[in-house]
């Protein structure tokens, strides 16, 4: 329950939540999945909290929520083109400003505000564009919102039908207002650091049929050339709105608004277009421009990004017994990492955040991934440190450069299933400069250096120095006391290192096979030696050298990732393995996926860094962490346990119904951070969506573990995981230029098992690479 006198805490997330009569109203439903899953149909947009949708490209992205409120950004969240107004925090989650659009009719003076005076509105979101279908006052209109492959804007198809008796004369006003402003800049000052300002020097004019701004202001990265314009206008102008914060400053946005004077008859429709957008180059700007000038620009660039988007569904889907978990794997949790691929967290490049989301894009487009890999490589220091994030616009940027010495451990992976996915080894001898060092480098100096730096960086028992942090944001401050080490991030560079060490056979260099192997074994002794806690692993060991994680402490005497880790790398044991899991189902485990830790810290949180000044149950202080729950996912795979593997996929989902809309409040087609743990009064409910690297695992986990086929480095592995009761099932999947179709089928016996390839049994697991465009495969497992 809501308290007067409740401790006010880091990140603090009591704004936040949800009304008691709201959170017990469980039962109440605010809209559905199409029939193919492929959109979401809002039905009562008077959901918990505004649900969004992310529309983008390389350049921009569109938020959008079910309120028609929203903002345009270029290159990162953080240089903000149309005014954000967001109440408390750095993850979009609710706006106060957005798109306006104003009808007023001439006969009768009636003014109304699309988004404001409706008699009844529907939203409906979909990979590539959000819709809004409105009554008012005898009108029908369709607004329909998408961004194009291309072109650096959000474009608005406008659709007005005369539902009336008589002929009516209507004047339309589209509206926007401009920030044009990098987040952090103007704003500190004031103190509220996530409320739009008005960037400076804005030179603002007026068209026939739009609005452009342009601003060469010192503050932001790049010049910016922005636009709002419609072919159909009849005329534009601007004003400018003053607002008044609460500590008495006053800033002024230019509004722009587009007017259109149409005459609409009975049942007849009107089509009105319309682009806001940005870029950081004049010429492409005004090719932009000129572009959508045209009326056909707009829906051919809606059949273009509809063409892509399906295909990218197409090119990897499943049909399984579960149709749930089944539209998530085909388009939703793709649709997510479309977004996290080209816009990682909150506007600077988290160094982890972006080589998870390149890794499980490898599944989705492949071609693309290369460059990224490229980018996020070239912010290494010669030394082999990596920053904590890195600024998206140059690499002579300032970075963050705090030592979370978890930054390089995710390369390993995601290079290394790039070649797999691709056989592209060629990418090792790409030369590329450190940050510190514009000489260039091979690609694989850089991860050779990361990772050795990596096992050299070694403290207590043998294992790894934390640094400034870890995994666990959290636990930051660990080391102030001394230097603390981590048994999760020395679990996570052994495994690096094993994958590294079989793409170092597959190329042929033993001289580092046999380094890393060593260094392997070296470190997996100190972990079983140090950190098994006779139930499970210990997290991390502080600078004082007390153990985080043990049945020691009073508080946080388990945390999850070490242990599942451990299960997955092979860290464990069987005996060990069998141990864990079972802890783990005793201690953290919930209807929503296992907690990250239990119980959470509140007293006892002197030697854990920044994690006891987190609110109980949230964030990484016993929240059900849905990153982490991913990693449950393998570890159940490694462990033999397929049906608690697909249990956990599913109930982290948002689709869970133990979990309903309105006391998860956030949107139901794309997951989000963490679920309030079960010691927190509003268990459950998801605070922030979208931002999370939850979707790349969770595409990794259900194509590559649990149906059991993924990529190796001559071919396709074929090992399927399912359920008891999955007796068939089918994969599309599209690798290196072939289209394999695999049906599955359970075996009657043993010897009825195999792999048969266009008619022909194989010889065990893997599918080799074929140079055929389709293949046809038939898997009989048992």
């Amino acid at each position: 329950m809501k308290t007067e006198n409740r401790q006010v805490y880091d990140c603090d997330t009591f704004s936040y939540w949800c009304d008691e009569e709201s959170y017990k109203n469980k039962d109440k439903k605010f809209g559905k999945f199409t029939d193919d899953n492929r959109a979401y149909e809002i039905e009562d947009i008077n959901t918990p909290r505004p649900w969004l949708n992310y529309l983008c490209n390389d350049k921009v992205a569109a938020a959008i929520a079910n309120d028609g409120m929203g903002f345009l950004w270029y290159k990162s969240s953080l240089l903000r083109i149309t005014k954000y107004d967001h109440p408390i925090d750095y993850l979009p989650r609710e706006f106060r400003d957005g798109r306006d659009i104003i009808i007023e009719d001439k006969a009768s003076s009636e003014i109304y505000n699309l988004f404001k005076d409706y008699d009844d509105i529907k939203c409906i979101n979909s990979t590539f564009s959000t819709v809004f279908r409105i009554s008012i006052c005898e009108l029908e209109v369709v607004m329909q919102i998408f961004v194009p492959l291309e072109d650096a804007c959000e474009c608005w198809l406008i659709s007005i039908e005369n539902k009336g008796d008589e002929k009516r004369e209507l004047a339309v006003s589209m509206c926007q207002k401009w920030a044009i402003a990098l987040f952090g800049i103007h704003t500190a000052e004031e103190g509220i650091p996530y409320l739009s300002t008005p960037g400076d020097k804005q030179t603002v004019k007026e068209n026939k049929i739009s609005v452009t701004a342009h601003t060469d202001n010192p503050d932001l990265p790049v010049e910016v050339w922005a636009a709002f314009q419609s072919p159909q206008a009849d005329s534009v102008s601007t004003e400018i709105e003053k607002e008044e914060r609460k500590d008495g400053s006053v800033f002024e946005f230019v509004k722009a608004k587009i007017h259109c004077d149409i005459k609409i008859k009975t049942e007849e429709k009107i089509n009105i277009y319309a682009i806001s957008g940005a870029e950081e180059n004049e010429a492409s700007f005004n090719a932009m421009l000129k572009k959508y000038e045209n009326d056909d620009a707009y829906t051919s660039e809606l059949n273009r990004v509809k063409d892509k988007r399906n295909g990218i569904i197409d090119l990897l889907k499943c049909e399984i017994p579960d149709s749930n978990m089944q539209k998530f794997l085909n388009i939703w949790l793709k649709h997510q990492l479309y977004l996290t691929f080209r816009f990682v967290r909150s506007g600077y490049i988290g160094y982890r955040d972006s080589l998870q989301d390149t890794w499980g894009y490898e599944l989705v487009e492949p071609d693309l991934v290369k460059d990224r890999i490229l980018i996020i490589l070239s912010h290494m220091k010669s030394d082999g440190s990596c920053p904590r994030n890195f600024s998206p616009f140059s690499i002579e940027d300032s970075h963050d450069q705090r030592n979370f010495m978890d930054s390089a451990t995710w390369i390993a992976m995601c290079l290394t299933d790039y070649i797999k996915e691709t056989g592209d080894f060629e990418i090792l001898e790409e030369k590329i400069r450190y940050l510190d060092d514009e000489n260039l480098h091979t690609v694989e100096n850089h991860v050779w250096e990361a990772y050795d730096l990596l096992f050299k960086s070694r403290g207590l028992h043998g294992l790894n120095l934390i640094g400034d942090g870890d995994w666990n944001d959290g636990i930051e401050g660990i080391s102030k006391q001394g230097p603390a080490v981590s048994v999760w991030l020395t679990i996570a560079v052994f495994h690096g290192q094993n994958l590294l060490a079989d793409m170092y056979n597959q190329i042929g260099n033993t001289e580092k096979e046999n380094i890393l192997r060593n260094r392997s074994k070296e470190l997996k002794a100190c972990i079983n030696e140090h950190a098994w806690d006779g139930e499970w692993y210990v997290y991390a060991f502080s600078g004082r050298g007390n153990p985080i994680g043990s049945q020691r402490n009073n508080e946080g005497k388990m945390h999850l990732n070490s242990n599942t880790w451990a299960v997955f790398t092979g860290i464990a044991d069987k005996q060990r393995t069998k141990l864990i899991m079972k802890s783990i189902k005793k201690n953290l485990d919930t209807p929503l996926g296992p907690a990250l830790l239990y119980p959470p810290y509140v007293n006892d949180g002197n030697e854990v860094g920044r994690i006891a000044r987190l609110e109980p149950g949230t964030f990484e202080n016993g929240s059900v962490y849905k990153h982490a729950v991913t990693f449950k996912v393998f570890a159940d795979i490694a462990a033999g346990n397929y049906e608690s593997a697909f249990n956990t996929f599913v109930s982290v989902l948002p689709t869970n119904p133990l979990n309903p809309d309105s006391i998860r409040t956030s949107e139901p087609y794309c997951l989000g951070n963490y679920y309030c743990g079960p010691t927190h009064d509003r268990f459950g409910q998801n605070f922030f969506s979208w931002f999370t690297g939850s979707p790349a695992w969770l595409l990794r986990a259900g194509f590559d573990q649990i149906l059991g086929v993924k990529a190796d480095f001559e071919g396709l592995n074929i090992s399927p995981k399912v359920p008891f009761s999955w007796n068939e099932f089918k994969v599309k999947r599209f690798y290196r230029g072939t289209m394999y179709n695999i049906d599955f089928e359970r075996a009657a016996n043993d010897t009825d098992e195999g792999i048969w390839v266009d008619g022909i049994k194989i010889k065990g697991s893997l599918i080799k690479k074929t140079n055929k465009d389709k293949a046809n495969v038939l898997v009989r497992f048992k």
